[in-house]
């Protein structure tokens, strides 16, 4: 009996231990339980290398707000003819882009882009009214870029014209996308692509591309990768493009996989450049020149608008501008675009077309615009588009440009606002 009370003390107190460290590591359990459970429901896969919530990346928001009373309009520019409304509100071209871009290892710089722009879609407010132009990735260093996703087809990057909208006088400007329907006519402005650009002291810029142009024609050549292709560009510095003479040239050369049954591949070359008739800071008149030629397609005849597209081709674009700008900063703005081509395989299909522009700046990034645009197409052409031989228009609105970055830090050299249609340059 004496030894009943020593060993009852020592036996209680390892039992209970033993009851208390199996309550407690159930209850650590379930806790590690309840903390893996929410961030396997709400995040399936981890990110490679967690981020540091503390870096904080530059963010941008930039926007063109484009709105024009359009008067006597004729026959429809869509594919399919039809009547336009004799006067109407024109809000295509306008968007609105999100971007966001970080400093990396080595003095590189990451960002990625976002947007959407308004659709012409015969200015009825019917159909599909939105359209992602910009969804891309970019990775920069000093000599090397590389971007992936929607944005701008390279072949489009070479002159830009300073017509009103971007899509004005698209037939002349841009190289066509032979697997477009031709009911949006952003396809020949932007596709999905893969690109890297190679460039020697930020001058010389050398892109190397594949692109999957999109395909509302359903034509059989797609392929997902239906196009590739190489690009050459010269830049003078931004801060001397007013006072020199050559401004900027490029030339590049594309190959289209398209399907036999529409004519089989289509091959481009095209070339153009920025000359400075008048280098001036105050008083600027330049020359924009671009050659677009398509060749290797078989399509002879043109059955519906996509055939216009794909068959080979020949078109020139020229634009005079001129650009007042007291004290440095710019003013006012008057050019003249005209535009050639015709078909190698078609005849009594050529076209041409003018536009003439005129851009007051009210204050800063809101401009006054006015514009007249016509377009003349021979009979096989015409029929193509519905019977529309000649397209008048007369437009008068008002353009608005924002550019508002946050936590400043670098400086992109693909910028939203370059990505944008621009009218009076900042």
């Amino acid at each position: 009996m004496r030894f009943s009370q020593p060993y009852s003390r020592t036996h209680r107190p390892f039992s209970q231990a033993r009851r208390t460290a199996g309550v407690l590591s159930g209850a650590a359990m379930i806790g590690l339980l309840a903390a893996a459970a929410p961030q396997g429901f709400a995040q399936a896969q981890q990110t490679p290398i967690p981020e540091e919530p503390s870096t904080q990346p530059q963010i941008e928001i930039a926007g063109t707000g484009v709105a024009t009373l359009d008067l006597g309009r004729s026959p429809n520019a869509l594919p399919g003819g039809g009547k336009a409304s004799s006067s109407q509100i024109n809000i295509s071209d306008s968007a609105l882009m999100f971007g966001a871009a970080q400093r990396l290892y080595k003095g590189a710089i990451g960002s990625f882009s976002l947007g959407g722009l308004t659709l012409d879609e015969s200015n009825t407010g019917s159909g599909t009214q939105l359209f992602l132009h910009q969804a891309y990735v970019d990775y920069q260093s000093h000599s090397f870029e590389t971007y992936l996703g929607r944005t701008d087809q390279p072949t489009a990057q070479i002159v830009q014209f300073p017509t009103l909208r971007g899509d004005d006088l698209i037939s002349f400007t841009n190289i066509l996308n032979p697997f477009s329907n031709g009911e949006n006519v952003e396809e020949h402005r932007y596709s999905n692509v893969a690109a890297v650009t190679l460039n020697r002291g930020l001058s010389t810029f050398a892109n190397f591309h594949v692109q999957h142009l999109i395909n509302t024609a359903g034509q059989s050549g797609d392929t997902g990768l239906n196009s590739y292709g190489v690009s050459l560009q010269h830049l003078s510095p931004p801060t001397l493009a007013a006072i020199q003479k050559v401004v900027s040239y490029g030339a590049g050369y594309e190959y289209r996989s398209v399907g036999r049954s529409e004519g089989g591949s289509s091959q481009a070359v095209y070339a153009g450049g920025v000359i400075n008739l008048k280098p001036s800071l105050n008083n600027l008149v330049d020359l924009r020149v671009l050659d677009n030629y398509t060749f290797g397609n078989n399509t002879s005849k043109f059955s519906n608008t996509s055939d216009t597209f794909r068959a080979n081709s020949n078109a020139v674009a020229v634009a005079v501008r001129y650009l007042h700008s007291p004290f440095g900063m710019p003013s006012s703005q008057l050019s003249l675009t005209m535009g050639y081509k015709s078909y190698d395989k078609v005849s009594n299909a050529n076209s041409y077309g003018a536009a003439l522009t005129g851009v007051k700046r009210l204050g800063q990034g809101v401009d006054a615009v006015a514009q007249y645009v016509y377009q003349r197409r021979d009979g096989a052409l015409a029929n193509a588009y519905g019977g529309g031989r000649e397209e008048n228009s007369v437009q008068v609105g008002l353009i608005f440009n924002f550019d508002a970055t946050f936590n400043r830090s670098i400086g992109p050299r693909r910028s939203l606002l370059n990505l944008n249609h621009q009218y009076i340059p900042d």
